[in-house]
């Protein structure tokens, strides 16, 4: 396995319970638990990767990726727009409203491309949203306009 191909989380799951059970499997051969063993530790150095990452504040989860569909308030009435890029800061050629250059800003266009883009992350939940209903939820409870 190269160091470039990713597992799953299914995947090693499976793995794990080849592993779990191999104790009482005649059938599986030695070479066919090295390769599960070496698939196993693969996985777990990868997994770990990711934990330092993350413990290094280097990793980041998005709440949303490109192609995803969010929702923004114009003119009084909710309209879905599709994420179409996101950067680490501001993109100046995209953004209208400077936003700060430590946050992750995205860039959206509404489904004809006559309106486009940008917010900064922490503006999800507060003026836009992920679902149509919690666009709706946040305006009846007063928030977003």
């Amino acid at each position: 396995m190269s160091d470039m191909e990713r597992l799953t989380i299914d995947e090693v799951k499976n793995k794990l319970e080849v592993l779990k059970n191999w104790v009482g499997d005649i059938s599986l051969t030695r070479q066919d638990m090295q390769h599960c063993i070496d698939e196993t530790i693969h996985a777990l150095a990868e997994f770990q990767r990711y934990r330092d990452l993350a413990e290094q504040g280097r990793l980041v989860e998005l709440p949303c990726k490109v192609g995803d569909t969010v929702w923004d308030n114009v003119f009084g009435k909710w309209e879905p727009f599709t994420i179409t890029g996101y950067s680490f800061g501001v993109a100046d050629s995209y953004i209208d409203d400077p936003v700060t250059d430590d946050e992750i800003v995205f860039y959206y266009s509404n489904s004809i491309m006559s309106i486009s883009g940008s917010f900064a992350m922490s503006e999800i939940g507060n003026q836009i949203f992920l679902t149509k209903e919690e666009a709706k939820l946040k305006e009846l409870e007063g928030g977003a306009e």
